[in-house]
């Protein structure tokens, strides 16, 4: 038996959807626990060559017959259609089958202290932030979160013992329902996944859902600036502990007013724990972010190139304000809109978020492999019409980045911005 403990004993897996950052963290803690584990994907990537040298049998298609013989237990992702062949298969052949949230859950009712966070921004930051907080503190958590973070190598840290469990909690398609957290956290709350929850009454009830979770010696941790925010504490069990304006004492290496309250969250769960006040203060100081959030890339033509993973009108604005509190000669911004439906909903607000940059390239609309949802009739062209004023629409990778380079100069700053793909223009940027 390994150090996990699911509540069943099988030990051989098989991941659909193996190459997305949660689910190749998951199959490798599992694959390091002495599991069998395999997977597959919709194309190849580094990822899973990643996979492939540690040991796992990774396809870059879908198939049933990818499925081994001695398989018990089939994990997907909520990108994954039920009519993917290997879901038929593993139904055809009377497999478990196991969503990655419900994976998630059972791996943390191992641990003593679950710490979920949630939120509809900030929730890989603040969870970074946790991270290097109790890893600075001593105390070895284990760690899942949403992006890469250099001191932890990777998205995942397995801790060597059962006490803390930090995981970042995402809302879409009410996961977070599945896990069980002992401490939650709540960073804000606004209407994101619009192909999930139909309006903002669905949502409240969700988050509301994920807080009636927390057991009666657990705590809630709340932005006391969400709207109506009793809707979501009033009756609860737990403790409830809000945090808002208070001033941290010390300044941060990244940037902007919506990291200072990321920190504050972080700052109220570890005092909750009694971890060290000087271990908090040295952590938080020396963060410089995780992975695709605000990352400083390096210099192209004299300009600072950086990456960010906004793809919301109020991630853009936060950090394109962040980035203006730097003070650069010219900010510019290389936007990829993610998914038709987001982007014909919020293509006003994206218009004027966006035009907080003095310059603006649009590139065609990201289309994340593998999920369904009703096509938008809404092109990347229809946001540059809106904006108009020094914006520029541009699909080739390779004609924005020979752009950026005959236009930017000293002392200009430019960012990459979206979900998708578009953080390799940064790295054609500065090769």
């Amino acid at each position: 038996m390994g150090r996990f403990d699911l509540g069943f004993d099988y030990r051989n897996f098989h991941f659909i959807g193996i190459g997305g950052i949660s689910m190749s963290a998951l199959a490798q803690a599992l694959f390091e626990d002495g599991c069998m584990v395999s997977g597959s994907d919709q194309s190849e990537s580094e990822t899973l060559a990643k996979l492939r040298a540690l040991g796992m049998s990774v396809f870059a298609h879908h198939d049933g017959a990818n499925i081994p013989n001695n398989c018990q237990v089939v994990v997907y992702n909520a990108a994954v259609a039920q009519d993917n062949p290997e879901i038929v298969e593993a139904r055809g052949r009377g497999l478990k089958l196991l969503d990655r949230a419900g994976l998630l859950g059972l791996l943390m009712r191992g641990y003593e202290h679950a710490i979920c966070v949630a939120g509809t921004h900030g929730k890989t930051t603040t969870t970074s932030m946790l991270a290097e907080i109790f890893m600075n503190a001593g105390c070895d958590p284990t760690v899942m979160n949403g992006g890469f973070l250099t001191s932890m190598g990777g998205s995942m840290r397995i801790g060597a013992d059962n006490k803390y469990f930090i995981v970042e909690s995402c809302e879409y398609h009410n996961s977070f329902l599945k896990f069980d957290p002992y401490v939650g956290i709540i960073l804000n709350l606004e209407l994101d996944h619009k192909d999930f929850f139909k309006d903002e009454r669905e949502l409240r009830a969700s988050f509301r859902a994920f807080a009636e979770m927390i057991p009666s010696a657990g705590l809630l941790v709340l932005n006391r600036d969400i709207p109506d925010k009793h809707e979501i504490i009033e009756g609860l069990k737990c403790q409830v502990l809000e945090f808002g304006r208070e001033p941290l004492g010390f300044e941060l290496l990244v940037p902007g007013e919506h990291n200072v309250e990321n920190a504050r969250a972080a700052v109220a769960v570890a005092r909750h724990f009694g971890l060290c006040e000087d271990a908090i203060k040295e952590a938080l100081q020396n963060f410089t972010g995780a992975n695709r959030r605000f990352q400083k890339i390096g210099f192209c033509q004299g300009a600072e190139i950086v990456d960010d993973y906004a793809h919301h009108p109020t991630e853009v604005a936060a950090t394109l304000t962040a980035a203006r509190e730097l003070e650069p000669s010219r900010l510019w911004v290389v936007f990829q809109p993610h998914t038709p439906g987001r982007t014909a909903e919020f293509l006003q607000q994206f218009a004027e978020s966006l035009t907080l940059a003095d310059k603006i390239i649009v590139t065609d609309i990201y289309r994340p492999a593998g999920r369904r949802e009703e096509e938008a009739k809404v092109h990347a062209r229809d946001l540059t019409a809106l904006i108009e004023q020094n914006c520029t629409y541009i699909a080739d990778f390779d004609k924005v980045t020979a752009y950026l380079k005959a236009n930017l100069q000293k002392g200009d700053m430019a960012i990459t911005m979206g979900a998708g793909d578009v953080y390799k223009i940064a790295n054609m940027l500065c090769p």
